[in-house]
């Protein structure tokens, strides 16, 4: 298959599920930009002024991260019920097509939600970021939403019953995002446990972003590489067609 005919039926198979997900944009804007916005209040009144940023930025990866994983996972869940899942393994298109259709119908919902929590941040609480680097941390979301792809649509085609596939969805959302050091340094935690933190993709996103915020171009370059071949690890992995025949 080409690399023009993968494009064209992603396009096609992502405006298919955006013009469903739009009948639901109610409820996809509230919990994308109510909830983060909540726990960034609440956070706030808890930290010294000098690490508002890293709260910030934690707080959009719990976001972006959250959204990703739950949606692809549910998304995979509910079409196994509803033997949609069967139908698309009949057609001849990638599972890659699939899982990243699934995944972009809310990517644009996700990056609004993040932009939003950063002006409330800048404008609340009066976090300095210069408008200059508001493309690389726009990039930088992209880049934390797509290193989490695998890990949604690992849940979703392992997973049996739609309720079993949340609330697995659910507990590895709310390990990756409250046990890694995305709120905090990673420099606060023991070497050993740095190690594992460094392991999961949401660390060098949390890395990443703060760098690009306080000018620190190398961490940022390092950050962006590691999170660049996370993103082309899971496409390799979704494209391998792992459990795509098999459920």
């Amino acid at each position: 298959m080409s690399v023009y005919q993968t494009l064209r039926r992603l396009g096609i198979a992502t405006h298919m599920l955006l013009v469903e997900t739009l009948r639901e944009l109610g409820i996809v804007l509230g919990f994308t930009i109510i909830f983060p916005i909540g726990i960034l209040f609440f956070l706030n009144q808890l930290i010294p002024p000098d690490l508002r940023v890293q709260v910030l930025v934690g707080t959009i990866m719990m976001e972006t991260a959250l959204l990703n994983i739950n949606g692809l996972a549910q998304s995979l869940g509910n079409d196994k019920a509803t033997r949609v899942f069967d139908l698309w393994v009949s057609l001849p298109v990638s599972p890659v097509v699939y899982a990243l259709s699934n995944a972009l119908v809310l990517l644009p919902f996700t990056v609004l939600s993040a932009l939003i929590t950063l002006g409330v941040a800048v404008v609340a609480f009066h976090v300095a970021i210069s408008f200059a680097v508001f493309p690389l941390l726009v990039g930088g979301f992209v880049l934390v939403w797509a290193s989490t792809l695998g890990i949604g649509y690992l849940v979703g085609v392992y997973g049996g019953t739609p309720r079993q596939i949340n609330s697995t969805a659910q507990i590895v959302g709310i390990i990756l995002t409250f046990f890694a050091p995305i709120f905090y340094p990673v420099s606060v935690l023991p070497l050993p446990l740095q190690v594992v933190a460094f392991a999961w993709p949401l660390t060098w996103g949390s890395e990443f972003l703060v760098a690009v915020v306080h000018g620190a171009g190398g961490t940022a370059l390092l950050s962006g590489g590691v999170l660049l071949a996370y993103v082309i690890t899971w496409l390799v992995l979704i494209g391998s067609g792992v459990r795509w025949r098999q459920v």
